[in-house]
């Protein structure tokens, strides 16, 4: 919800949120130009992320992460396990099922994000909340299933990307809780920090190679980090001190839309009816969803 005492206009939310999904876009397309293994292509995104925080970050900001009391950073660690989880069952999800089953299973975050906001966090939601929450959860399962028939798919990779929308959806209740006492930039930088070390004992455990990449892979890491995880994700963590954790998530929603988008500018891959119907479906849930939310200042 937003908050009672926020002196942030609903434009201005509504505006980094735009932001934000325009930035997690970008991600399936870097994540196909990378030759790496998904759970070190997940490594260095947040690692890099969190060495942008911890070097950009105010002197202020970093005095806040320093003095955090014990339960706090035990939550931020938690946040960071979670984000580590669903970068690590979604990613290796993909090679083990269709990208349309493994997209429209990690997409059913926000269901998991608003039964938990409701019955564990004790928010109320509106009716038309959910009502939003359908329609766009339907136009995003139109988008990625439309090429999904005749496809072989893998009953393991489908639990991974159904994990990797619950792990999402912790993710974002623990953040709900963390934002209403954490600016933004501690709270990342320790959530960024303990999801990179996660996922660094993932691939020390699993003896993946870390350095053996080209140049060019590297680079990829570093936009990886830089466009879909610190403005992305980044954006969508601001917004949770101004929007209840539902509403955040569903707007992760229109994620399909701009990736349909750049797919097409990047890879000519053509925009079917079907797909700019469930576009347009998602749209209008995460309007309906944020329309639910102006009167409840």
């Amino acid at each position: 919800m937003v908050e009672p005492h926020s002196s942030v206009p609903m434009n201005r939310v509504m505006l980094v949120l735009a932001s934000g999904i325009a930035a997690i876009s970008f991600a399936a397309i870097l994540i196909r130009w990378c030759a790496a293994p998904p759970l070190v292509i997940a490594f260095y995104r947040l690692l890099f992320a969190a060495l942008f925080f911890w070097i950009t970050s105010k002197s202020g900001n970093l005095t806040q992460l320093r003095n955090l009391p014990l339960k706090t950073l035990q939550w931020g660690g938690l946040a960071g396990i979670a984000l580590a989880l669903h970068f690590a069952t979604w990613i290796t999800s993909l090679n083990h099922t269709s990208v349309a089953n493994s997209v429209v299973l990690v997409a059913t975050s926000p269901i998991f994000v608003a039964l938990g906001a409701r019955f564990i966090l004790g928010e109320s939601a509106r009716p038309l909340l959910y009502w939003g929450l359908l329609l766009a959860f339907a136009g995003a399962t139109v988008i990625t299933l439309q090429d999904a028939e005749g496809s072989n798919t893998s009953f393991f990779g489908n639990l991974l990307a159904l994990a990797g929308a619950l792990f999402a959806g912790v993710y974002f209740l623990i953040g709900r809780k963390l934002r209403q006492e954490l600016d933004t930039a501690p709270y990342v930088t320790l959530c960024y920090s303990a999801a990179a070390i996660v996922l660094l004992l993932g691939t020390l455990l699993w003896r993946l190679p870390l350095f053996d990449y080209s140049a060019q892979t590297f680079l990829t890491f570093l936009a990886l980090a830089l466009v879909p995880q610190v403005i992305g994700h980044t954006s969508f963590n601001w917004a949770l001190k101004h929007l209840s954790a539902p509403v955040v998530s569903i707007a992760l929603l229109g994620e399909p839309i701009g990736a349909s988008i750049l797919a097409f500018v990047f890879f000519k891959e053509e925009l079917g009816t079907m797909t700019l119907f469930g576009g347009s479906l998602t749209l209008f849930g995460v309007a309906l969803a944020i329309f639910s939310e102006r009167g409840k200042a």
